[in-house]
Protein backbone atom coordinates (compact mmCIF):
# COMPACT_ATOMS: atom_id res chain seq x y z
CA UNK A 1 0.00 0.00 0.00
CA UNK A 2 1.38 3.36 -0.93
CA UNK A 3 0.14 7.15 0.45
CA UNK A 4 -1.22 9.27 -2.70
CA UNK A 5 -1.13 13.28 -1.56
CA UNK A 6 -3.68 14.85 -3.82
CA UNK A 7 -5.16 18.37 -4.40
CA UNK A 8 -8.22 19.86 -3.16
CA UNK A 9 -10.13 19.47 -6.71
CA UNK A 10 -9.25 15.60 -6.56
CA UNK A 11 -10.36 15.24 -3.07
CA UNK A 12 -13.45 17.24 -3.61
CA UNK A 13 -14.48 14.42 -6.61
CA UNK A 14 -13.70 11.90 -4.72
CA UNK A 15 -16.50 13.17 -2.01
CA UNK A 16 -18.39 13.68 -5.17
CA UNK A 17 -18.47 10.04 -5.90
CA UNK A 18 -19.21 8.78 -2.82
CA UNK A 19 -22.64 7.91 -0.70
CA UNK A 20 -21.22 9.50 2.56
CA UNK A 21 -18.90 11.55 4.73
CA UNK A 22 -19.09 14.29 7.46
CA UNK A 23 -19.43 18.02 6.87
CA UNK A 24 -15.89 17.95 8.66
CA UNK A 25 -14.19 15.80 6.78
CA UNK A 26 -15.36 18.74 3.46
CA UNK A 27 -13.37 20.86 1.00
CA UNK A 28 -15.21 23.56 3.40
CA UNK A 29 -13.64 22.26 6.30
CA UNK A 30 -10.62 21.89 5.26
CA UNK A 31 -10.69 25.53 4.35
CA UNK A 32 -11.73 26.27 7.68
CA UNK A 33 -8.52 24.92 9.19
CA UNK A 34 -5.97 26.48 7.02
CA UNK A 35 -7.69 30.05 8.02
CA UNK A 36 -6.75 28.77 11.60
CA UNK A 37 -3.28 28.09 10.80
CA UNK A 38 -3.60 24.16 10.21
CA UNK A 39 -1.37 22.50 7.43
CA UNK A 40 -4.04 20.97 5.58
CA UNK A 41 -3.26 17.53 3.28
CA UNK A 42 -5.36 15.13 1.50
CA UNK A 43 -4.35 11.71 1.27
CA UNK A 44 -5.21 8.49 -1.11
CA UNK A 45 -4.34 4.88 0.28
CA UNK A 46 -3.62 3.32 -2.58
CA UNK A 47 -3.20 -0.84 -3.89
CA UNK A 48 -2.49 -2.16 -7.07
CA UNK A 49 -3.77 1.71 -8.35
CA UNK A 50 -7.09 0.70 -6.23
CA UNK A 51 -8.16 4.00 -3.50
CA UNK A 52 -8.49 1.82 -0.06
CA UNK A 53 -8.91 4.32 1.88
CA UNK A 54 -8.87 8.51 1.82
CA UNK A 55 -8.58 11.60 4.53
CA UNK A 56 -8.26 15.11 5.02
CA UNK A 57 -5.53 15.88 7.78
CA UNK A 58 -5.02 18.72 9.37
CA UNK A 59 -0.97 19.63 11.22
CA UNK A 60 -0.26 22.08 13.35
CA UNK A 61 2.91 22.88 15.33
CA UNK A 62 3.77 20.83 18.71
CA UNK A 63 6.53 21.98 21.64
CA UNK A 64 8.05 24.00 18.70
CA UNK A 65 10.25 21.37 17.00
CA UNK A 66 7.56 18.71 16.34
CA UNK A 67 4.01 18.45 15.09
CA UNK A 68 0.43 16.79 15.54
CA UNK A 69 -1.73 15.74 13.37
CA UNK A 70 -5.22 15.74 12.99
CA UNK A 71 -8.15 13.55 10.96
CA UNK A 72 -11.39 14.45 11.29
CA UNK A 73 -14.00 11.87 11.57
CA UNK A 74 -11.65 9.60 10.81
CA UNK A 75 -10.54 7.95 7.44
CA UNK A 76 -13.01 6.90 4.88
CA UNK A 77 -12.63 3.33 4.64
CA UNK A 78 -13.91 0.05 5.65
CA UNK A 79 -12.57 -0.21 9.68
CA UNK A 80 -14.35 -3.72 10.05
CA UNK A 81 -11.36 -4.47 7.45
CA UNK A 82 -8.83 -5.76 9.85
CA UNK A 83 -6.51 -6.12 7.11
CA UNK A 84 -7.26 -2.47 5.66
CA UNK A 85 -6.83 -0.59 8.66
CA UNK A 86 -3.10 -2.44 9.84
CA UNK A 87 -1.97 -1.46 5.91
CA UNK A 88 -3.25 1.92 6.73
CA UNK A 89 -2.14 2.35 9.93
CA UNK A 90 1.55 1.59 9.17
CA UNK A 91 1.80 3.69 6.17
CA UNK A 92 0.16 6.40 7.84
CA UNK A 93 2.05 5.93 10.59
CA UNK A 94 5.43 5.76 8.34
CA UNK A 95 4.69 9.06 6.35
CA UNK A 96 3.83 11.14 9.12
CA UNK A 97 6.82 10.45 11.39
CA UNK A 98 9.08 11.05 8.45
CA UNK A 99 6.96 14.55 8.66
CA UNK A 100 8.15 15.11 12.15
CA UNK A 101 4.63 14.45 13.63
CA UNK A 102 4.63 13.25 17.17
CA UNK A 103 1.04 11.41 17.06
CA UNK A 104 -2.16 12.05 15.13
CA UNK A 105 -5.37 11.69 16.66
CA UNK A 106 -8.92 11.04 14.64
CA UNK A 107 -12.86 10.16 15.97
CA UNK A 108 -14.60 8.16 13.24
CA UNK A 109 -18.16 8.43 13.36
CA UNK A 110 -18.86 5.44 13.74
CA UNK A 111 -21.41 4.21 16.37
CA UNK A 112 -19.73 1.99 19.00
CA UNK A 113 -23.30 0.36 19.98
CA UNK A 114 -27.35 0.97 19.15
CA UNK A 115 -29.00 2.85 21.47
CA UNK A 116 -32.78 3.94 21.52
CA UNK A 117 -34.11 7.25 22.10
CA UNK A 118 -34.11 7.29 25.90
CA UNK A 119 -30.25 6.24 25.41
CA UNK A 120 -30.63 3.14 26.39
CA UNK A 121 -28.61 -0.01 24.83
CA UNK A 122 -30.94 -1.71 22.60
CA UNK A 123 -30.95 -5.44 23.33
CA UNK A 124 -29.48 -7.59 20.25
CA UNK A 125 -28.84 -4.77 18.64
CA UNK A 126 -25.85 -4.09 16.47
CA UNK A 127 -22.37 -2.61 17.84
CA UNK A 128 -19.02 -2.02 16.25
CA UNK A 129 -16.62 -3.15 18.89
CA UNK A 130 -14.92 -5.32 16.18
CA UNK A 131 -13.85 -1.73 14.71
CA UNK A 132 -12.49 -0.70 17.93
CA UNK A 133 -10.69 -3.65 18.15
CA UNK A 134 -9.30 -3.84 14.74
CA UNK A 135 -7.66 -0.25 15.37
CA UNK A 136 -5.76 -0.94 18.77
CA UNK A 137 -4.70 -4.51 17.02
CA UNK A 138 -2.88 -1.70 14.31
CA UNK A 139 -1.38 0.33 17.13
CA UNK A 140 -3.81 2.71 17.96
CA UNK A 141 -4.56 3.65 21.50
CA UNK A 142 -8.61 4.39 22.23
CA UNK A 143 -9.13 7.70 24.76
CA UNK A 144 -11.24 6.89 28.07
CA UNK A 145 -14.68 7.43 27.10
CA UNK A 146 -16.48 9.92 28.96
CA UNK A 147 -19.89 11.59 28.90
CA UNK A 148 -20.23 15.16 29.78
CA UNK A 149 -19.37 18.13 27.49
CA UNK A 150 -15.83 18.66 26.36
CA UNK A 151 -15.70 21.74 23.66
CA UNK A 152 -11.96 20.49 22.94
CA UNK A 153 -13.60 17.32 20.92
CA UNK A 154 -16.19 16.78 18.67
CA UNK A 155 -19.57 15.50 20.05
CA UNK A 156 -18.97 11.49 21.26
CA UNK A 157 -22.87 11.82 21.52
CA UNK A 158 -25.35 13.32 18.97
CA UNK A 159 -29.27 12.47 18.64
CA UNK A 160 -30.46 11.82 15.14
CA UNK A 161 -33.92 11.77 13.43
CA UNK A 162 -33.87 9.56 10.79
CA UNK A 163 -36.46 11.11 7.85
CA UNK A 164 -35.51 8.96 4.74
CA UNK A 165 -38.95 7.85 2.72
CA UNK A 166 -40.53 9.66 4.93
CA UNK A 167 -42.94 12.38 4.45
CA UNK A 168 -43.94 14.91 7.14
CA UNK A 169 -46.91 13.83 8.57
CA UNK A 170 -45.09 10.67 9.02
CA UNK A 171 -42.68 12.25 10.95
CA UNK A 172 -44.77 14.58 12.83
CA UNK A 173 -46.89 11.85 14.11
CA UNK A 174 -43.29 10.19 15.55
CA UNK A 175 -42.79 13.18 18.03
CA UNK A 176 -44.19 12.80 21.16
CA UNK A 177 -47.68 14.69 22.50
CA UNK A 178 -45.87 17.60 24.01
CA UNK A 179 -43.91 18.25 20.76
CA UNK A 180 -46.55 18.39 18.41
CA UNK A 181 -48.66 20.06 20.85
CA UNK A 182 -46.11 22.52 21.58
CA UNK A 183 -45.73 22.71 17.89
CA UNK A 184 -49.09 23.68 16.72
CA UNK A 185 -49.73 26.56 19.67
CA UNK A 186 -46.54 28.13 18.70
CA UNK A 187 -47.86 28.41 14.78
CA UNK A 188 -51.13 29.29 16.07
CA UNK A 189 -49.65 32.34 18.02
CA UNK A 190 -48.05 34.03 15.33
CA UNK A 191 -44.66 32.66 15.12
CA UNK A 192 -43.26 32.63 11.86
CA UNK A 193 -39.55 31.43 10.62
CA UNK A 194 -37.57 33.15 8.25
CA UNK A 195 -33.98 32.83 7.19
CA UNK A 196 -31.14 35.43 8.67
CA UNK A 197 -28.45 37.23 6.13
CA UNK A 198 -24.78 37.19 6.95
CA UNK A 199 -25.71 40.89 8.41
CA UNK A 200 -27.76 39.66 11.05
CA UNK A 201 -25.63 36.94 12.57
CA UNK A 202 -25.75 39.51 15.90
CA UNK A 203 -29.18 38.48 16.61
CA UNK A 204 -28.19 34.81 16.26
CA UNK A 205 -25.07 35.27 18.42
CA UNK A 206 -27.31 37.50 21.32
CA UNK A 207 -29.58 34.56 21.61
CA UNK A 208 -27.05 32.36 21.92
CA UNK A 209 -25.37 34.57 24.76
CA UNK A 210 -29.08 34.71 26.27
CA UNK A 211 -29.31 30.49 26.72
CA UNK A 212 -25.29 30.55 27.79
CA UNK A 213 -26.02 32.81 30.60
CA UNK A 214 -28.94 31.13 31.36
CA UNK A 215 -27.24 27.76 31.27
CA UNK A 216 -24.13 29.18 32.40
CA UNK A 217 -22.21 27.27 29.65
CA UNK A 218 -19.20 29.09 27.16
CA UNK A 219 -20.84 30.31 23.94
CA UNK A 220 -19.46 30.81 20.43
CA UNK A 221 -18.45 33.95 18.90
CA UNK A 222 -19.80 36.34 16.62
CA UNK A 223 -16.64 35.49 14.02
CA UNK A 224 -17.34 31.37 14.32
CA UNK A 225 -20.78 32.42 13.14
CA UNK A 226 -19.32 34.20 10.68
CA UNK A 227 -16.45 31.82 9.58
CA UNK A 228 -18.97 29.45 8.94
CA UNK A 229 -20.79 31.01 6.82
CA UNK A 230 -17.86 31.91 4.59
CA UNK A 231 -16.24 28.86 4.58
CA UNK A 232 -19.39 26.58 3.78
CA UNK A 233 -21.45 29.38 1.71
CA UNK A 234 -24.70 28.11 0.46
CA UNK A 235 -24.53 25.25 2.81
CA UNK A 236 -24.80 26.81 6.24
CA UNK A 237 -28.05 28.76 6.96
CA UNK A 238 -28.93 30.49 9.96
CA UNK A 239 -32.97 30.78 10.95
CA UNK A 240 -34.62 32.59 13.30
CA UNK A 241 -38.56 31.76 14.47
CA UNK A 242 -39.92 35.38 15.46
CA UNK A 243 -42.90 36.55 17.07
CA UNK A 244 -45.35 38.28 14.31
CA UNK A 245 -46.02 41.11 16.46
CA UNK A 246 -48.94 43.09 14.17
CA UNK A 247 -50.58 39.03 13.48
CA UNK A 248 -50.02 38.84 17.28
CA UNK A 249 -51.95 41.70 18.62
CA UNK A 250 -54.50 41.84 15.66
CA UNK A 251 -55.49 37.86 16.50
CA UNK A 252 -56.00 38.61 20.22
CA UNK A 253 -58.38 41.74 19.44
CA UNK A 254 -60.36 39.31 16.73
CA UNK A 255 -60.35 37.25 19.90
CA UNK A 256 -61.72 39.83 22.50
CA UNK A 257 -64.16 40.69 19.69
CA UNK A 258 -65.65 37.30 19.90
CA UNK A 259 -65.63 36.53 22.87
CA UNK A 260 -67.35 39.79 24.09
CA UNK A 261 -69.70 39.49 21.67
CA UNK A 262 -70.67 35.57 22.86
CA UNK A 263 -71.10 37.42 26.70
CA UNK A 264 -73.31 39.40 24.85
CA UNK A 265 -75.87 36.81 23.32
CA UNK A 266 -75.18 34.42 26.27
CA UNK A 267 -76.35 37.62 28.63
CA UNK A 268 -79.27 38.19 26.09
CA UNK A 269 -80.65 34.80 26.90
CA UNK A 270 -80.06 34.28 30.40
CA UNK A 271 -82.49 37.82 30.67
CA UNK A 272 -85.61 35.37 29.34
CA UNK A 273 -84.41 32.15 30.42
CA UNK A 274 -82.10 32.44 33.43
CA UNK A 275 -81.67 28.93 34.03
CA UNK A 276 -80.47 27.85 30.67
CA UNK A 277 -77.44 25.95 31.46
CA UNK A 278 -75.92 25.77 27.75
CA UNK A 279 -75.79 30.02 28.43
CA UNK A 280 -74.74 29.73 31.70
CA UNK A 281 -71.78 27.35 30.33
CA UNK A 282 -71.48 29.70 27.35
CA UNK A 283 -71.00 32.43 29.51
CA UNK A 284 -68.57 31.31 32.12
CA UNK A 285 -66.13 29.81 29.22
CA UNK A 286 -66.22 33.48 27.46
CA UNK A 287 -65.44 35.32 30.21
CA UNK A 288 -62.60 33.14 31.07
CA UNK A 289 -61.39 33.36 27.50
CA UNK A 290 -61.65 37.08 27.55
CA UNK A 291 -59.67 37.33 30.94
CA UNK A 292 -56.97 35.53 29.62
CA UNK A 293 -57.12 37.43 26.28
CA UNK A 294 -57.23 40.92 28.34
CA UNK A 295 -54.12 40.21 30.02
CA UNK A 296 -52.33 38.74 26.51
CA UNK A 297 -53.41 42.14 25.30
CA UNK A 298 -51.58 44.03 27.89
CA UNK A 299 -48.69 41.92 27.43
CA UNK A 300 -48.83 42.32 23.82
CA UNK A 301 -49.10 46.33 24.08
CA UNK A 302 -45.49 46.26 25.85
CA UNK A 303 -44.33 43.93 23.15
CA UNK A 304 -44.98 46.24 20.67
CA UNK A 305 -43.63 48.72 22.63
CA UNK A 306 -40.27 47.47 23.07
CA UNK A 307 -39.61 46.03 19.66
CA UNK A 308 -39.97 46.74 16.06
CA UNK A 309 -42.27 44.11 14.07
CA UNK A 310 -40.83 41.18 15.06
CA UNK A 311 -39.53 39.60 18.15
CA UNK A 312 -36.66 37.34 18.21
CA UNK A 313 -37.71 34.07 19.98
CA UNK A 314 -35.24 31.55 19.09
CA UNK A 315 -32.64 31.59 16.39
CA UNK A 316 -29.83 28.31 15.01
CA UNK A 317 -27.29 27.63 12.63
CA UNK A 318 -27.61 24.56 10.16
CA UNK A 319 -25.79 23.18 7.97
CA UNK A 320 -26.89 20.83 5.49
CA UNK A 321 -23.73 18.35 3.70
CA UNK A 322 -24.12 15.30 1.29
CA UNK A 323 -28.13 14.41 2.65
CA UNK A 324 -27.61 15.25 6.06
CA UNK A 325 -28.67 18.16 8.02
CA UNK A 326 -26.78 19.04 10.91
CA UNK A 327 -28.71 21.44 13.58
CA UNK A 328 -25.02 22.75 14.93
CA UNK A 329 -25.86 25.73 17.32
CA UNK A 330 -29.20 27.74 18.78
CA UNK A 331 -29.85 30.19 22.00
CA UNK A 332 -33.62 31.23 22.58
CA UNK A 333 -34.91 34.01 24.76
CA UNK A 334 -36.05 32.29 27.98
CA UNK A 335 -38.36 35.52 28.97
CA UNK A 336 -40.57 34.78 25.85
CA UNK A 337 -40.27 30.68 25.74
CA UNK A 338 -44.34 30.32 26.29
CA UNK A 339 -44.29 31.08 23.07
CA UNK A 340 -42.22 27.96 22.31
CA UNK A 341 -40.24 29.44 19.43
CA UNK A 342 -37.40 26.26 18.97
CA UNK A 343 -39.87 24.10 18.73
CA UNK A 344 -41.43 26.04 15.59
CA UNK A 345 -37.51 26.12 14.36
CA UNK A 346 -37.29 22.88 14.77
CA UNK A 347 -40.04 21.92 12.92
CA UNK A 348 -39.43 23.90 9.71
CA UNK A 349 -35.74 22.92 9.45
CA UNK A 350 -37.17 19.09 9.97
CA UNK A 351 -39.62 19.55 7.38
CA UNK A 352 -37.14 21.40 4.80
CA UNK A 353 -34.75 18.61 5.15
CA UNK A 354 -37.79 16.52 4.18
CA UNK A 355 -38.73 18.71 0.99
CA UNK A 356 -35.37 18.86 -0.05
CA UNK A 357 -34.49 15.09 -0.24
CA UNK A 358 -32.38 14.95 2.59
CA UNK A 359 -31.99 11.04 4.71
CA UNK A 360 -31.33 12.45 7.95
CA UNK A 361 -31.95 15.72 10.59
CA UNK A 362 -28.81 15.17 12.98
CA UNK A 363 -29.92 17.47 16.24
CA UNK A 364 -26.06 16.73 16.83
CA UNK A 365 -24.53 17.07 20.72
CA UNK A 366 -25.66 16.06 23.86
CA UNK A 367 -24.21 14.68 27.07
CA UNK A 368 -24.33 11.23 27.17
CA UNK A 369 -26.10 11.83 30.45
CA UNK A 370 -29.76 10.82 30.53
CA UNK A 371 -31.10 11.23 33.95
CA UNK A 372 -33.20 14.20 34.89
CA UNK A 373 -30.66 15.40 37.63
CA UNK A 374 -27.20 15.01 35.29
CA UNK A 375 -25.96 17.49 33.14
CA UNK A 376 -27.50 18.41 29.51
CA UNK A 377 -30.35 16.76 30.68
CA UNK A 378 -32.93 19.18 29.14
CA UNK A 379 -30.71 19.19 25.75
CA UNK A 380 -31.63 15.59 25.40
CA UNK A 381 -34.88 15.82 26.35
CA UNK A 382 -35.49 18.10 23.92
CA UNK A 383 -34.36 16.68 21.03
CA UNK A 384 -36.11 13.41 22.27
CA UNK A 385 -39.59 14.86 21.92
CA UNK A 386 -38.99 14.92 18.06
CA UNK A 387 -38.76 11.07 17.99
CA UNK A 388 -34.73 11.97 17.85
CA UNK A 389 -32.55 7.92 18.42
CA UNK A 390 -29.40 8.52 20.13
CA UNK A 391 -25.77 7.76 18.15
CA UNK A 392 -22.79 7.04 20.77
CA UNK A 393 -19.52 7.01 18.41
CA UNK A 394 -16.47 5.22 18.88
CA UNK A 395 -14.60 7.70 20.35
CA UNK A 396 -11.08 9.22 19.69
CA UNK A 397 -8.14 7.45 18.79
CA UNK A 398 -4.36 8.02 19.67
CA UNK A 399 -1.43 6.43 16.42
CA UNK A 400 1.40 7.52 18.20
CA UNK A 401 4.27 8.11 15.13
CA UNK A 402 7.52 8.62 17.41
CA UNK A 403 6.69 6.43 20.41
CA UNK A 404 9.62 7.82 22.98
CA UNK A 405 8.52 11.33 22.16
CA UNK A 406 5.11 10.67 22.42
CA UNK A 407 6.14 8.64 26.01
CA UNK A 408 7.27 11.69 27.05
CA UNK A 409 4.81 13.97 25.91
CA UNK A 410 2.23 12.30 27.09
CA UNK A 411 4.06 11.68 30.93
CA UNK A 412 3.80 15.45 30.75
CA UNK A 413 0.08 16.58 28.98
CA UNK A 414 -1.88 13.04 30.75
CA UNK A 415 -2.91 12.18 26.85
CA UNK A 416 -4.20 9.08 27.42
Amino acid sequence: MQIRSIDENKYQAYLDSIEYADFLQSVEQSNKLKSNGWQVEYLQFVENDVVKASAMIGIIPLMKVFKYCYVPRGFIMDYHNKDLVSSVAKVFKEYLNSKGIVYAEMDPAIQLQQRNQDGDIVEGGFNNFDVVENLKSSGFLQLPLKTGYDLSKECRFVSVLDVKDKTADEVFKGFISKTRHNIKNALKNSVKIRELSRDELSILKELVNMSGEKQNYDTFTLEFFENEYDHFKQNVKAYMAYLDVNEYVSNIEDGIKKETETIERANETLKENPYSKNSQNRLKIATKNLESLQKRQEEAKEIKSNCSDELPLAAAMFLFYKGEVYYLSSGSNERYKKFKGPYALQWYIIQKTIEEGNHTYNFYGISGLFKPEEEGYGVFDFKRGFNAVVHEYIGNFILPCKPFIFKIYNNLKHIC
